[in-house]
C-alpha cells in the first residue's frame, strides 16, 4: 500500500510564492493524500485566493503565531484529525522538484526523518533539517509531540528536529541528496529587521541554557556565539543603535526564560505591517 502523506505549507503575506509552492506540491509524482495551507494571518489577499482553490485544505489563524506556532497547528491537524503516515513540512518559499516526495519516501521508514538537498536562490547549498521539505513519520510525531510554539520565531526548527527528535529521542535524521528543492527567498544581512535579532539571541540563550545539556564546552560556545552576533551588529550592520537595543532586550529575556510572542515582528502593534513578509 502506498503511504499516505499530509503536506503542511505555512504562509504569511507571500501570495506569489505560495501559488508556486502549491503548484509544485500538487505536481509531485507521489500524490499527497491532503495538502493543508496554514495561513499565519496574511493581509495580502492570500485568504481570498485560498477560498477559490478547491484542491487544498485551509487553516486560517487569528494572529501571526510565527513559524513555531504555524507548524505546531499544521502538524497537530494531521496528527489528531487524519490517518496519514507521514507529514511533509515546508514554508511557502520552498519549491520541491517533482520527484522530491517520491525519493524521500523511498529512503525513509516509520522511524526515520528524511530531508532533501536544498539549493538557495543565490546557489548556496543547505544540508540540514528545517522547514524546507522535511518528511516526518507520524509515529515519530506521536512520540515527540509538536513544535514548541512559545519560541515563536528563530531556532524553532532546530529545537524540534535536532534537539528533540534527533538528540533526545534518538530518531535518525537522514539527508537524501537525490531529493531536491529550491529555497527561493534570499537572505540579506544588512536589511535584517531589528526584531529578528531580538528573537535570535533570546531563543539561542533559552535553548542553550535551559534545553540543551550543559557542559563546559557548550558554555564556551554560547559565550562565543553571543559575542560573535553582537560584533556582527556593531561592525557590519546598518541601523546599529536600534538593533543593539533589541539584541540586549532579547539577551535579558532569554536568560530570564521569557519566551512566547513577546514582540510583534515589525516592532509595533499594527497587524497591517508587511515587514515580516520581506524578512522571513
Amino acid at each position: 500500500m502506498m503511504p499516505k502523506v499530509g503536506v503542511v505549507i505555512l504562509t504569511l503575506n507571500r501570495l506569489n510564492l505560495l501559488k508556486i509552492t502549491i503548484c509544485k506540491v500538487l505536481a509531485q509524482t507521489h500524490q499527497a493524500a491532503e495538502v493543508l495551507v496554514v495561513d499565519n494571518y496574511s493581509m495580502d489577499g492570500t485568504r481570498e485566493y485560498l477560498e477559490s482553490e478547491n484542491r487544498i485544505t485551509k487553516l486560517y489563524l487569528d494572529e501571526n503565531l510565527g513559524p513555531a506556532g504555524g507548524f505546531h497547528e499544521g502538524i497537530k491537524y494531521f496528527a489528531e484529525k487524519t490517518d496519514v503516515d507521514y507529514v511533509w513540512l515546508m514554508d511557502d518559499d520552498f519549491f520541491p522538484f517533482k520527484d522530491c516526495l517520491e525519493i524521500l519516501l523511498e529512503n525513509t521508514n516509520e522511524r526515520t526523518v528524511a530531508y532533501p538537498h536544498i539549493r538557495e536562490k543565490d546557489f548556496a547549498s543547505r544540508r540540514m533539517p528545517g522547514w524546507w521539505g522535511v518528511l516526518i513519520p507520524m509515529p515519530v510525531i506521536k512520540q515527540v509531540g509538536y513544535p514548541l510554539k512559545e519560541l515563536f520565531f528563530w531556532a524553532e526548527d532546530t529545537e524540534y528536529m535536532q534537539e528533540r527528535i534527533r538528540d533526545r529521542h534518538k530518531y535518525p535524521c537522514v539527508w537524501i541528496p537525490r531529493a531536491k528543492g529550491v529555497h527561493f527567498t534570499q537572505r540579506s544581512t544588512n536589511y535584517r529587521q531589528p526584531w529578528r535579532y531580538y528573537y535570535e539571541v533570546r531563543n539561542m540563550l533559552y535553548m542553550r541554557l535551559y534545553v540543551k545539556e550543559k557542559t563546559a564546552l557548550r558554555a564556551y560556545k554560547l559565550v562565543r556565539s553571543w559575542v560573535k552576533l553582537f560584533g556582527k551588529i556593531v561592525f557590519t550592520e546598518n541601523n546599529r543603535r536600534e538593533k543593539i537595543e533589541w539584541f540586549l532586550r532579547g539577551t535579558v529575556h532569554g536568560v530570564s526564560k521569557k519566551i512566547g510572542k513577546t514582540i510583534e515582528p515589525h516592532g509595533g502593534k499594527d497587524k497591517n505591517s508587511t515587514h515580516y513578509k520581506v524578512t522571513r
